[in-house]
């Protein structure tokens, strides 16, 4: 992401994508989706907190948790993101036929099922 001039890095974008598709969520939701622990997604929300990008806000009933949710200038990095990713994306499969596509996603699905 830095390379495209993007002011966020591969691990903030994991963090900031679980957000753009439900914003308010719990920290140790995030961590739970990222499959990162606590003090990890802790550090992450730092630096997005420090550059304007995220802002915590105290938990309606329970004070240890914070709810973490996208500022302006963190809703507006989604659509540069997200082109940026598909972009990566395409990228690293060039030369991949759609039938060897379909046999990873096959593979990675039985792998993720695998470990359920």
């Amino acid at each position: 992401m830095k390379a495209k001039n993007l002011p966020i890095s591969p691990e903030q974008f994991s963090v900031l994508s679980h957000l753009w598709q439900k914003d308010g969520r719990p920290q140790n939701e995030l961590a739970i989706c990222t499959n990162r622990n606590r003090a990890n997604v802790t550090r992450i929300i730092d630096i997005l907190e420090r550059d304007g990008i995220v802002e915590r806000r105290d938990h309606a009933v329970d004070r240890r948790v914070f709810n973490i949710f996208l500022t302006e200038k963190g809703k507006a990095l989604e659509k540069d993101t997200a082109a940026c990713a598909a972009q990566s994306i395409d990228d690293a499969l060039k030369g991949v036929s759609e039938e060897e596509k379909a046999i990873v996603m096959k593979v990675l699905r039985h792998s993720i099922d695998n470990l359920r």
